[in-house]
């Protein structure tokens, strides 16, 4: 049986009624909102939380039977990779690295969604994911902004900058089930054992769903993790992909050492000890103010320094003042 999706234009008021037209034998509104064949087109656009362009499979897990695949060597695999082989393609067929900003090659040179366009109809337009390019199309269209997940989802106003949205009763079972899958994985590592009390209180402090300084019980913890992961979305930036980057630190030791950097970091600013101006990071001491970084990595950078445990220290013991 074929799969496929269909992908629905937003109806805008129109002044020509455009918006109320009907199919004349059903009367069901066709949604129409330009005169004629007139089509939009959507592309992967870069990403800056991605470092690359927003094509979904790039950075979402290769999930089966409620687990990341992982290679030879235990590294993580995503989608992406699943995909390359499904299709029968090179490694790095479907990456998402971007062109530079001043960066001009030749199309034959570009990677498969540098140059990639699927255009969108007025209405309703259909993915084929039994096709490559409408499996790939169907991706960029759930890492889009400009796509809502569902019109359940469009019309709660959860994408304000949607001009189309997902017709989920159309979706197949196998992507539903893998959205499920995605959810309840993040679900069963709130009882991971390497997740214990005390990182679940970091988790929520540096998720900003929780204060550094607030205190909470290890039940409220939990709960409030539980309703962070629940009312999640699918598509870049989302909770459960946030959370998943937070719970996948614990599994190595420099991961441990990041999410504690993280923390210390949180601290700071909860205590107004580090103030955020513009992405910039600017430590407040007695002795003079100094910037730890232009950007949130380079502050983490600063703080996981070998060479600035002297001061390192001292931040503590000013947080720890502070909260006492």
């Amino acid at each position: 049986m074929s799969r496929k999706v269909f992908v629905m234009s937003i109806p805008r008021e129109s002044a020509l009624g455009l918006h109320d037209w009907t199919q004349p034998s059903s009367g069901v509104k066709l949604q129409k909102t330009k005169i004629g064949q007139t089509k939009d087109t959507i592309r992967a656009l870069y990403s800056t939380s991605k470092g690359g362009l927003a094509n979904y499979i790039s950075y979402t897990p290769w999930i089966e039977n409620g687990e990341q695949k992982k290679d030879e060597k235990g590294n993580p695999l995503m989608l992406q990779q699943k995909l390359e082989l499904k299709w029968n393609k090179p490694v790095g067929y479907f990456t998402n690295i971007a062109l530079g900003k001043n960066e001009n090659i030749k199309d034959e040179d570009r990677t498969y969604f540098q140059k990639m366009r699927w255009p969108l109809g007025d209405g309703s337009t259909v993915f084929d994911l039994d096709t490559m390019d409408g499996e790939m199309g169907y991706y960029v269209c759930l890492a889009s902004s400009m796509v809502a997940n569902s019109e359940k989802e469009w019309r709660a106003h959860k994408w304000p900058k949607a001009k189309w949205y997902i017709a989920l009763e159309n979706e197949s079972e196998e992507i539903k089930y893998q959205r499920n899958e995605i959810k309840s994985k993040a679900f069963g590592a709130l009882h991971n054992p390497e997740l214990t009390e005390s990182y679940k209180r970091k988790v929520v402090s540096i998720l900003d769903i929780a204060s550094t300084r607030s205190t909470l019980t290890s039940e409220q913890i939990h709960n409030l993790l539980y309703e962070y992961i629940d009312k999640s979305g699918f598509t870049p930036g989302s909770n459960i992909e946030k959370f998943n980057e937070l719970n996948l630190l614990l599994s190595t030791a420099p991961g441990r050492e990041e999410l504690e950097a993280r923390y210390i970091l949180k601290q700071a600013l909860d205590s107004r000890i580090i103030y955020e101006k513009q992405g910039s990071y600017t430590w407040v001491r007695p002795e003079g103010s100094i910037v730890i970084g232009d950007r949130y990595s380079e502050a983490i950078d600063f703080l996981l320094n070998p060479k600035k445990s002297a001061e390192l220290e001292q931040l503590q013991e000013m947080i720890t003042a502070k909260n006492t």
